[in-house]
């Protein structure tokens, strides 16, 4: 009986000593531990790169011929030609759409020593621009006469990312097959959006297309329309007229860098001489002779267009004025042509004919049939056969000036602009802004 009153004690004793244990009212939350956030990685796309199909051509010498005659084009719109020094390339019969041209690029640096002839070209692109790293993918250099000669009708060809180095004829020349093709008025009868887009010209023959309007022999032939030369660097030549086209409609002319050009060439010049009517903008032209642009003008059907210079800079010429504007009795063909209008605004020129052999202002204007808006552009250091400078017109002509204003003249470059390579005008609204 003892030893069961003993056992029941320690029951109850080990009873109280767990109650006492426990704290009264403990609701604090179990801990629970919390694992690390792992950041995921996404996984790595297997999507391959889009691999464009191209025609590889050419072993890096000799002569290559492109032909589209031998060549399926319908998927293919490619041709890369291999790096190396090539005597000649031949390009025909390659005819792409606006849509889908055809473009022939460099794979590595070509260089090319005798010249390159296109024949039948259509929507084709030749392009310099393959590779990073490589300016100009096509090299021209030393060549002995025409780099690229142009045959048959040209329409959607550019020629982009080339060099020019010691060209002793023409750098790129169209054809009698091309400058001879009689305009009726139809699309099939002109060539039609040409561009020349970054290229370098070094010591070389001149951009030539020698088409021709003339009323007196009833004559329309070699016409280009939309033409865009943009982007060039033209230097280190005794040339005269570096872009000549003979008869074109709409051209575009801008962002070309001129330098150190027809040092002892003392032709009466236009470094660009184009024939009929378009734009003339953010150029930028030092240390030359002749007129930056030589504008013979004319417009194409009924109604009179407006041809526009704009935001050119033009510094120290040895001969002649900023720009001239001029037209002939022999370009306005009835039922074909007719005058033009003109704007000339925002040109900086500055230290025009130092010879002092002729005028050096801003505009050596001739009559043209139209009207004249002349505004905002800059002048220093100009030439006015040794009398003070007026309103920096040569103005050779009954032209009538429908607007003239802001126009202004300081005596010092260091007035004018900020300094030499800029040209950044110091007078505000007033002066080129490239």
């Amino acid at each position: 009986m003892k030893r069961n009153l003993r056992m029941y004690s320690k029951i109850f004793l080990c009873t109280l000593i767990g109650m006492s244990s426990c704290k009264k009212n403990d609701n604090s939350p179990e801990q629970i531990a919390v694992a690390p956030i792992i950041p995921i990685t996404p996984p790595t796309s297997t999507t391959p790169t889009a691999v464009i199909p191209a025609y590889e051509v050419g072993t890096g010498s000799g002569n290559l011929t492109i032909d589209g005659a031998s060549l399926d084009f319908t998927r293919i719109k490619l041709v890369r030609i291999k790096a190396g020094t090539y005597k000649t390339i031949y390009i025909k019969n390659l005819s792409g759409t606006l849509d889908a041209p055809i473009n022939i690029k460099n794979n590595g640096q070509v260089v090319i020593t005798d010249g390159l002839e296109t024949d039948n070209i259509i929507n084709v692109s030749i392009s310099g621009d393959n590779d990073i790293g490589i300016k100009y993918g096509f090299s021209f250099e030393n060549i002995p006469f025409r780099a690229i000669k142009m045959n048959k009708r040209i329409f959607g060809v550019t020629l982009k990312s080339l060099s020019f180095r010691n060209v002793a004829d023409y750098c790129i020349a169209g054809e009698r097959s091309n400058g001879d093709l009689a305009y009726d008025g139809g699309e099939n009868t002109r060539n039609e959006r040409f561009k020349v887009i970054n290229c370098l010209f070094d010591n070389t023959g001149a951009i030539v297309f020698n088409g021709s309007l003339n009323k007196d022999n009833s004559q329309d032939m070699g016409l280009f329309k939309d033409v865009e030369i943009a982007y060039n660097q033209f230097q280190n030549t005794n040339a005269g007229a570096l872009c000549v086209f003979g008869n074109i409609q709409d051209y575009n002319v801008h962002h070309n860098v001129v330098n150190n050009v027809n040092m002892s060439n003392n032709n009466h010049n236009g470094v660009f001489y184009m024939q009929g009517n378009g734009t003339f903008h953010h150029n930028k032209l030092t240390n030359y002779q002749g007129n930056a642009i030589r504008m013979w003008v004319y417009s194409r059907g009924s109604s009179p267009v407006t041809v526009e210079i704009y935001d050119n800079i033009c510094y120290n010429t040895r001969k002649y004025g900023g720009f001239e504007i001029q037209g002939f009795d022999r370009n306005i063909y009835p039922g074909k042509t007719t005058y033009v209008n003109a704007k000339v605004y925002n040109n900086t020129v500055g230290r025009m004919n130092t010879s002092k052999d002729w005028e050096g202002e801003i505009l050596d204007l001739y009559n043209y049939g139209g009207t004249l808006q002349y505004y905002n552009n800059l002048g220093f250091e100009l030439y006015h056969n040794g009398l003070p400078i007026a309103n920096m017109i040569n103005n050779m002509s009954d032209t009538k000036i429908t607007l003239e204003q802001n126009n202004k003249y300081v005596a010092s470059q260091q007035d004018a602009v900020t300094d030499l390579e800029s040209f950044l005008s110091k007078i505000t609204g007033i002066g080129a802004l490239l």
